[in-house]
């Protein structure tokens, strides 16, 4: 068992450590957008596809005050 749960954290780690970049940024934009930077009140984002376009240029430009550490923590679930 011991084996078994070493080889899973190694895993873990060896995939945290390839994808840590994607990871922030996936982690970094849905942050943005759970705290609402980019929404503009009124706007149908559905109907509007420049709108959405500028929404979507929005989240991946904006940097939350959280670090990449912190991103991959809360990716994580850890924190």
């Amino acid at each position: 068992m011991k084996h078994v749960l070493a080889v899973l954290v190694a895993l873990l780690a060896i995939l945290t450590w390839t994808f840590a970049g994607t990871i922030v940024e996936l982690e970094s934009y849905r942050a943005t957008n759970a705290q609402g930077l980019c929404h503009v009140p009124g706007t149908d984002y559905a109907a509007d596809a420049a709108a959405r376009q500028q929404r979507e240029q929005c989240l991946m430009a904006t940097q939350t005050g959280t670090g990449p550490v912190r991103h991959l923590l809360n990716a994580l679930g850890i924190f």
